[in-house]
């Protein structure tokens, strides 16, 4: 009796490193699930007829994946409030919309609906969520992206998904080649950093990155111009954590008339 258990023993022993070989299939089945929807996505911007903008986002994703070591976020961040705790907007009164004459723009540019219709093909979510806006007057396009979406808290190096985001944008903005000033935007409270020690050193830093990676990606560097605005051009009162986090942005302000570079643009 004593043998045949130490046999069925021996048996069990014998057969342990085989119980998981199920982990192998299972990992395979995973990889092969995952390609198939990568290859369904491919399917779906091709029939749209964006195959240069899905090799190039692709291409952009991966390569800032090997220049950052922080993960991609899966999904879009949210941003949502009550209407009752809304705060009033302190811009100037001449540069809100409603005050501009009916009739200045008749129609929205080719600009603007190419950056419309790329970015909501692409980033479906970023638009309706906050975290990007697009306006348009007579003089220029602006493009107003939400810090969180672009930095870290208190970081000046871009996300991967704003790399993400500036591939597509910059494929659109080099075929309408125009000055491009890129505002740099924190709120009011201080940096409690040795290494930024202000904000008007955090947003001339974070308007910078955005310049640099625009440049890297094909843009004409004496178009763009990147200034840092500190705290000093709130959207709305930094009354509050939510308000604060509204004007903490980078603005892409597009102009509409064309010139040869920013200098002569701005200064002659």
């Amino acid at each position: 009796m004593s043998d045949g258990r130490r046999r069925k023993s021996r048996n069990r022993g014998q057969d342990a490193p085989h119980q998981d070989r199920w982990i192998l299939s299972y990992a395979d089945f995973i990889t092969l699930l995952f390609a198939f929807f990568v290859a369904l996505y491919s399917i779906s911007l091709k029939e749209a007829g964006n195959e240069k903008v899905l090799s190039e986002t692709l291409n952009g994703v991966f390569d800032a994946v090997q220049k950052s070591i922080k993960p991609i976020n899966i999904g879009q961040p949210v941003a949502t409030q009550p209407e009752s705790e809304r705060l009033l907007e302190v811009a100037p009164a001449e540069q809100s919309e409603a005050e501009n004459p009916p009739g200045e723009v008749e129609g929205k540019s080719p600009l603007y609906d190419a950056l419309n219709k790329s970015i909501n093909s692409q980033f479906p979510v970023l638009q309706s969520s906050g975290q990007v806006s697009i306006t348009e007057d007579a003089h220029w396009i602006t493009l107003d992206m939400k810090s969180s979406l672009v930095f870290d808290q208190g970081d000046f190096e871009l996300t991967n998904e704003a790399v993400a985001l500036m591939i597509v944008v910059s494929s659109i903005l080099r075929s309408y080649p125009a000055p491009i000033l890129v505002l740099g935007n924190t709120d009011d409270l201080p940096t409690n950093s040795t290494r930024i020690p202000s904000n008007w050193h955090l947003s001339s830093l974070r308007a910078a990155s955005v310049v640099d990676e625009l440049t890297y990606r094909g843009m004409d560097p004496k178009l763009l111009a990147p200034i840092g605005f500190s705290s000093e051009n709130p959207q709305v009162r930094n009354s509050n954590d939510f308000a604060r986090a509204q004007n903490r942005r980078v603005t892409l302000k597009i102009s509409k008339r064309q010139a040869d570079n920013l200098y002569d643009y701005l200064f002659n």
